[in-house]
């Protein structure tokens, strides 16, 4: 490239992005040209870097405008605020709000126009306060319209009824894998989809429903746009939720497949996936997250190191990739000397295209619209995005699709965007004091983004992902590349396979390092700081980020001196500046461990008995904050509070071993807050009782009768159902129920890899004639175990056998102080001393917590 086409370059990319930036570059610089002279070239040259150098000071010299386009910003909470409730009321209620804040809009703007209404300033407050309501009345007619053609017809009883029906869908969603089975360990896969007719009990019907279908491998093949019947139960899904109910398939599905653009786009999205997958170029799953959207595929370990490292917002479509493309394709254009109204429209027809290839669901058109804003700052050459018009965008988006209120996705980004647009600016011109200018800007947006979403996260997932801000530095450069790159990739890998090779693998090397760069960051020490859950957490991280941002506005609003001014004041400044940024976070970890004092701290248990009173209730640890939990004593309270000081705020599996009142009755206190997964359960009768199933309803986990032979794992915890036998149902009464409970082995895994993993025996209340069925039937518990669950509370009808053919060190008895059924029984006591097996009993110790120590455990006291 010659010198003079190297300057019309860099002039015309400068005029691209900023149309007033020529403004600073002198008339004989932008004269150059290839056959001018090369003193006259090289000098134009000269002057455009002492240009450039003089614009960076003056903006770092020069505070940021004061933000002043808050107008829309009541009429945006308004919207928010009116959909939030709107998709969570019934018809009557939605309706009488959209009426109620339609008739207050008209009111006000009534009263601003009567002639007693002199003053102008009220007049106008008047006229801006109906805005708001006017918008609230039409997002709460647009909800409550949409929910009553949802729910028209009999689909809200066979709901409310969990009826078995028939239904013909329409795929909304392509599917995607969930969480396998807990007991066969088999894959499951996920498919929103609307139900357009469907059959129950013999009567036909038809209908609008939004269902969440949960299906075996048969269903991996659906997508976006098919066609497809499928049967099996309905269960309500919580008010507000975007889906009214699941719809567990029982039977494979006859699927029909789309044609138009959505077998197009299929036939790209699955070529793309195979040719990135036959040169072993798809990076752990991760290439096709980051270009498409296709998170099927993505590694489980390389999954978690990325939410441990704040980078996983790059596994999935967002507005930033919508950023890049359309700043590529309007580059370009410009380049190739199109006007810049047609190069906009062609950006916009590509990100369209996009769109459609990536799936135009809610979270892919949400991150579009965010996206498209933020490179429209760019394009326009105003350098900065309205706020006025992300308010706007904010107000669409919501009337569009009232669900959107509920959408940790959509909050995230809009947050994110807010950090960029209010704090961006400032935080560039404080570190630009010390730090190049472009570093500064590319350090300034993951800490502004991260400073805005921090209190939504923590609410997310109660931890701190410590090196989130280095970590998307690190990556945050091969991602344009990844996004652009994999781009044309999938162009060209149907029509031209030899031309999508050095695109497909220069987006493969950008995912090679976002990958290592997880790994790296997660592997380093302290990678992951606790916090507190629930309201403590979200209001700690609140006030952090907002002693933050105040600094960062101070610092940024003051007079200071630029890159090597040496001014001392200046320096001092800065320097307090910076010493409280550093000090935010330290006091921040102090909080939280303050906040935590009455947490068992993770690493410190194995298996916990909750002082539940005269009842069972038993956790065992998952992972970071998760369980799984069998029984849940009697009532609600103390299991709660028992599940809050271990921490637990996913529950895994939740396992009733029969259906008696003291192992059942606190399942409310077990739901209460936490995320449930999978329901297992046993009993004499045909169903659960009907207070329990009561209390089940308002978690979507499914349900399964336990059997022998099911098993299943979470995290370092096994399971293998040894009891009731398969099939079998016994008549009901008290001794039968008894028998009924399920027997369970468990496994926990130790830290180590050298180490055996610690077994568990839980017997729930099984008497003596179930338990010398499941000792002569499983001969391999002979070898022992290392914790006995004593049956039916220590009661002398549970017997002796199962201390003495397994042989535990440990045997734990939960059993209420003073209980009027004499348990523990002395005789079971004696047996257990005599064996030289240590008990320990919640009536006694309260909660009991079994601490490993090698391989050999030990028990501590949770006082309460």
């Amino acid at each position: 490239m010659s010198s003079g086409s190297e300057s019309r370059w860099s002039r015309y990319v400068t005029s691209a992005l900023n149309p007033e930036a020529q403004r600073l570059v002198p008339q004989a610089e932008r004269g150059a040209t290839a056959g001018g002279r090369w003193d006259r070239t090289w000098g134009g040259i000269g002057r455009a870097r002492e240009a450039w150098h003089n614009r960076e000071t003056a903006a770092a010299d020069t505070p940021p405008p004061e933000l002043r386009e808050l107008r829309l910003l009541p009429a945006a909470a308004t919207v928010w605020a009116a959909a939030f409730v709107a998709v969570r009321l019934p018809h009557p209620a939605g309706w009488a709000l959209a009426a109620a804040a339609a008739v207050l809009a008209v009111l006000l703007l009534l009263t601003a126009t009567r002639r007693r209404c002199r003053q102008r300033s009220t007049a106008g407050f008047l006229r801006g306060a109906a805005v708001p309501l006017a918008a609230a009345a039409l997002v709460c007619a647009g909800a409550t319209a949409s929910l009553a053609a949802r729910t028209a017809g009999p689909i809200s009883g066979l709901i409310a009824e969990e009826a078995a029906v028939t239904v013909e869908l329409r795929a909304a969603s392509d599917a995607r894998p969930g969480a396998p089975d807990r007991f066969t360990g088999r894959p499951r896969y996920l498919i929103d989809a609307v139900a357009e007719s469907g059959t129950a009990e013999g009567q036909r019907f038809g209908t609008s429903a939004t269902l969440l279908v949960i299906g075996g491998e048969d269903y991996a093949p659906v997508r976006l746009g098919d066609r497809f019947t499928s049967a099996g139960s309905l269960q309500p899904l919580p008010a507000g939720d975007r889906n009214l109910a699941l719809l567990r398939a029982a039977a494979p599905p006859e699927v029909t497949p789309a044609g138009g653009w959505y077998a197009a786009t299929a036939e790209l999205r699955g070529t793309f996936v195979q040719a990135a997958e036959d040169r072993g170029a798809d990076v752990e799953g991760l290439l096709p997250g980051m270009v498409l959207g296709d998170r099927g595929g993505l590694d489980p370990g390389l999954e978690q190191a990325m939410k441990n490292t704040g980078l996983t917002h790059l596994t999935a479509v967002s507005g930033a990739n919508c950023s890049y493309l359309l700043a590529f394709i309007f580059l370009t254009a410009r380049a190739l000397r199109l006007p810049r109204a047609p190069a906009v429209l062609l950006a916009l027809a590509g990100l369209v295209a996009f769109v459609l290839l990536v799936r135009p669901d809610p979270s892919v058109l949400r991150a579009a619209v965010m996206g498209g804003l933020g490179t429209l700052a760019v394009l326009s050459g105003r350098g900065r995005l309205s706020a006025a018009l992300l308010f706007l965008s904010i107000s669409v988006l919501l009337c569009v699709d009232p669900w959107l209120s509920g959408s940790y996705a959509f909050t995230l980004s809009v947050c994110a965007t807010l950090g960029l647009i209010v704090l961006g600016p400032h935080l560039v011109r404080v570190l630009s004091m010390r730090l190049p200018r472009w570093f500064a800007a590319a350090l300034a947006i993951p800490v502004a983004a991260q400073l805005f979403c921090a209190p939504v996260l923590v609410l997310l997932q109660p931890q701190l992902p410590v090196y989130s801000v280095p970590a998307n530095l690190v990556a945050a450069p091969v991602v344009p590349a990844v996004t652009v790159a994999g781009m044309l990739a999938v162009a060209l890998v149907g029509v031209a396979p030899v031309l999508a090779a050095p695109p497909l693998l220069l987006a493969a090397a950008g995912a090679w390092w976002v990958a290592r760069t997880a790994r790296f960051f997660e592997s380093a020490p302290g990678a992951v700081a606790a916090w507190p859950e629930g309201s403590p957490g979200v209001l700690l991280m609140g006030v952090c980020a907002g002693a933050a941002v105040a600094g960062i506005l101070v610092l940024s609003r003051r007079d200071l001196p630029p890159r090597g001014s040496g001014g001392g004041t200046g320096r001092r400044r800065i320097a307090a500046g910076a010493a409280a940024l550093l000090v935010l976070p330290g006091g921040a970890v102090l909080g939280a461990r303050a906040l935590q004092g009455g947490q068992v701290q993770e690493g410190e248990w194995v298996v916990a008995a909750c002082d539940v009173g005269q009842g069972d209730g038993f956790v065992l640890r998952a992972g970071p904050e998760s369980a799984v939990v069998i029984d849940a004593g009697s009532e609600p309270g103390p299991m709660d509070a028992c599940l809050d000081r271990l921490g637990v705020r996913t529950v895994e599996l939740l396992v009733f071993t029969h259906a008696h009142l003291d192992h059942y009755g606190g399942a409310a206190g077990v739901l209460s807050g936490r995320s449930v997964r999978q329901v297992g359960y046993s009993t004499a009768g045909r169903e659960l009782p009907e207070e329990l199933a009561g209390v089940l309803a308002g978690t979507p986990a499914s349900r399964t009768r336990l059997a022998q032979g099911m098993a299943g794992t979470a995290g370092r915890v096994g399971w293998e159902v040894l009891w009731p036998p398969a099939g079998t149902v016994p008549a009901a009464g008290d001794d039968e129920e008894n028998n009924a409970s399920s027997v369970l082995l468990v496994t926990v895994a130790g830290p180590d890899p050298g180490e055996r993993p610690l077994r568990i025996l839980f017997t729930g209340d099984a008497e003596e004639e179930a338990a010398a069925r499941i000792l002569a039937t499983h001969t391999d518990l002979r070898s022992g175990v290392d914790v006995l669950k004593v049956a039916h509370h220590g009661a002398r009808n549970g017997g002796d056998g199962w201390s003495r053919t397994v042989r535990p060190s440990l045997a734990l008895i939960s059993v209420g102080a003073d209980n009027g059924y004499g348990h523990p029984a002395p005789e079971i006591l004696a047996q257990l001393k005599a064996s030289g097996t240590a008990v320990a009993r919640t009536d006694q110790h309260g909660t009991v917590l079994v601490v490993r120590e090698g391989n050999a455990v030990e028990i501590l006291s949770l006082p309460p």
